[in-house]
């Protein structure tokens, strides 16, 4: 193979799309540092399957998108596409009868990479083993980077070794040995689970026996039941025959009761209508009787509400008199305290007394005490005068606010006044209708309008893009389920196609060129057992010749199995002696079959004319393999019917994919047309 073109997208520095041609010699790419070298042979080993961030010089694998500058915005995806010229057909299957192959790699932010080859996804091991079988690769010495070379000289034994394998041209094959050493383990792993279910199922078989023997004694024990409640329901209802005829007695005397009870009835009602007659005067009387209880019920309800106030006006007067006699024990207390104060006052004028009497004697104590009197009376002078300096201090203040919240209000009411004139002077003017004022004012009313219609775009733009987006994800959900369907009903497909392979016979079986119609495989099997495991070749130690043989006519419920399958013309006289019928009638109808016949159910039960019967229960490995072929047949179909579904659902996920970007460059748009920047986002 030969690389003819590599193509680049948002990859690293190449923020627009570049190409690079790679003619037949020696090409090469010549630039100063920094100019992105590095990175076309970078981007080369990242579309051949490249899978370490360290090798690409970034922390993550979505380092390799553009992560913008100064003048370019970031871009979302990266991708990398190589042309290789497959004229000579080396290429693997499925790619080897196409001339031209192109490998593309595209990774998104968030997504992670997508394969592809001639346009079909493929895993990112199809894309390693394609160029592993080519002798190249991700991680080929022949793509020298920065420092390798120095790696080369000082490799290990295992790096020379693949070096050599890699020029030998087996490198793919090591690739796949690998491969089939993983698939093998994990085959011997499932082979050791198996026989661990094995054992588990046989111990679930003896399990079941038990079961089985215990389920039978059951069946034994609950026919005995079923007799006894028989006997015991026979028993009750010869008891409950006893019962009815002793009923139909009482019944019939109760009818003559009845009857009896009618005649007096009418008789009572009689009377009952004559004392309504006799009875309307006291209903008279007893409605005047009402009416009087009625009035007196109200001078009950009266005189109970005026007891009911008398009762209030003696509770309060009570209290009144409490109240008073209160007060006069409360003024004898105070008398009394009075009294006590008039003895204490006279004592203390007594005391006085004495005291003037001995006045002369006391005289210069009196003198200092009156010394001290006048000191104490000259500091309380002055803590008054410091007081009332206080006091005309804050009083000062006071005037002082007073002043200031006058001057507030008298420049409030001017100010109020002013306001008052402009308005009138305003009215007075007019409307004031300037050619400046009404273009600023038409101005300014398109700018409103141009900002509400901007506003009413990104308004818009969002909801069409939130729609994409979930048109985007329901279409991704949709192929993605279709690609799981198709994905399981191929690898049953494949396990189905395995089982089917008939091995290192020399001659095929006859069952492989037999079908039966869907629910007809047990039948088939039943009818003709083992035999469908003879060839049709006549060179076979068992085969089938064939033999001429007139239609069978069949009793009423039998159906011919030849109408139900599709078969070689050899087995065609096996088939005329093989009738189907329902499971319910095939053992009334295998007394009347013809010598040779036989006769099959849908279940598997096989009915010969000799009186030979064998169950469905019986073990049929030729059921199996039919039924194996017919769910062949329907994988098929539906994997046929599958491929376009999954194909037009890709369609749609691409095209709604497509149509999510374009509605995020609308609303990035939307949102920078007010400001004049369309270019610039644009660009």
């Amino acid at each position: 193979m030969h690389f003819q073109r590599l193509r680049l997208a948002g990859f690293k520095s190449f923020v627009d799309p570049a190409e690079v041609q790679i003619e037949p010699g020696l090409t090469g790419i010549v630039g100063p540092n920094g100019c992105g070298k590095s990175n076309v042979l970078e981007s080369l080993r990242w579309v051949m399957g490249a899978n370490s961030a360290k090798a690409m010089r970034g922390q993550g694998m979505e380092d390799v998108i553009f992560a913008g500058a100064a003048g370019r915005p970031p871009r979302n995806h990266a991708e990398v596409i190589l042309t290789v010229d497959n004229s000579q057909h080396r290429a693997p299957q499925p790619f080897t009868d196409q001339d031209v192959l192109e490998v593309s790699r595209k990774i998104e932010r968030g997504r992670g990479s997508t394969y592809r080859i001639n346009g079909k996804e493929v895993r990112a091991r199809d894309v390693q083993l394609l160029f592993a079988d080519a002798s190249t690769g991700a991680n080929s010495p022949a793509l020298v980077r920065q420092g390798q070379i120095s790696e080369l000289i000082a490799a290990k034994p295992q790096n020379r070794r693949r070096i050599l394998e890699e020029a030998g041209g087996v490198a793919g094959l090591h690739t796949r040995r690998h491969e089939a050493e993983l698939r093998l383990r994990a085959a011997e792993t499932n082979l050791d689970r198996l026989d661990d279910i094995g054992k588990e199922l046989e111990s679930t078989l003896n399990r079941l026996k038990r079961e089985a023997r215990q389920a039978e004694k059951y069946k034994k024990i609950s026919a005995e039941i079923r007799a006894l409640q028989a006997a015991l329901l026979y028993v009750r209802w010869s008891d409950a025959k006893q019962a009815q005829e002793v009923a139909r007695q009482e019944l019939r005397q109760a009818e003559k009761a009845v009857a009896e009870t009618a005649t007096a009835s009418a008789a009572a009602q009689t009377a009952a209508l004559n004392a309504q007659e006799a009875m309307k005067p006291a209903r008279e009387e007893d409605a005047v009787a009402g009416v009087l209880l009625h009035r007196a019920t109200l001078e009950r309800d009266r005189l109970d509400m005026a007891e009911q106030a008398a009762r209030a006006e003696v509770d309060r007067l009570k209290a009144e008199v409490a109240r008073i006699a209160a007060d006069i024990e409360r003024e004898e207390r105070m008398a009394a305290d009075a009294r006590k104060e008039l003895d204490r006052i006279e004592n203390d004028l007594s005391r006085l007394k004495a005291e003037i009497a001995a006045a002369p004697e006391r005289g210069p104590e009196l003198d200092r005490a009156v010394a001290q009197t006048e000191d104490a009376r000259k500091q309380a002078d002055a803590e008054v005068e410091r007081l009332a300096g206080t006091l005309a201090a804050v009083e000062a203040r006071a005037n002082a606010e007073n002043a200031r919240k006058r001057d507030a209000e008298t420049r409030l009411s001017r100010i109020t006044a002013q306001r008052d004139q402009a308005v009138r002077e305003r009215a007075a003017v007019g409307p004031l209708e300037t050619p400046e004022i009404a273009i600023a004012e038409t101005a300014l009313a398109t700018a409103q309008a141009d900002l509400q219609a901007a506003r009413d775009a990104v308004e818009a733009a969002e909801n069409d893009r939130s729609d994409k987006a979930r048109a985007e994800q329901d279409a991704r959900t949709k192929a993605r389920e279709l690609e799981d369907s198709l994905g399981r009903l191929q690898t049953e497909a494949r396990g189905l196609a395995q089982l089917l392979v008939t091995g290192k016979r020399q001659h095929a079986p006859a069952l492989d060129k037999v079908s039966a119609a869907k629910g007809y495989e047990a039948a088939l099997a039943a009818a003709l057992g083992d035999d469908l495991d003879a060839a049709l070749d006549k060179a076979a130690p068992a085969h089938w010749t064939g033999a001429d043989s007139a239609p069978h006519d069949w009793p009423d419920g039998v159906q011919p199995l030849s109408a139900h399958v599709d078969a070689p013309e050899q087995l065609a006289a096996r088939l005329a002696f093989c009738g189907v019928a329902p499971k319910d009638k095939a053992a009334a109808l295998a007394r009347t079959l013809p010598r040779g016949a036989r006769l099959v159910t849908r279940e598997g039960d096989l009915y010969r004319w000799d009186g030979f019967v064998s169950r469905a229960e019986a073990p049929r490995p030729a059921a199996v393999r039919l039924a194996q072929r017919t769910r062949m047949g329907e994988l098929e179909a539906e994997i046929d019917k599958g491929k376009p579904a999954l194909e037009a659902a890709q369609a749609a996920m691409r095209a709604a994919t497509d149509a999510f970007r374009m509605a995020e460059d609308t609303v990035k748009q939307a949102r920078t047309r007010p400001f004049g920047l369309d270019k610039t986002v644009t660009g």
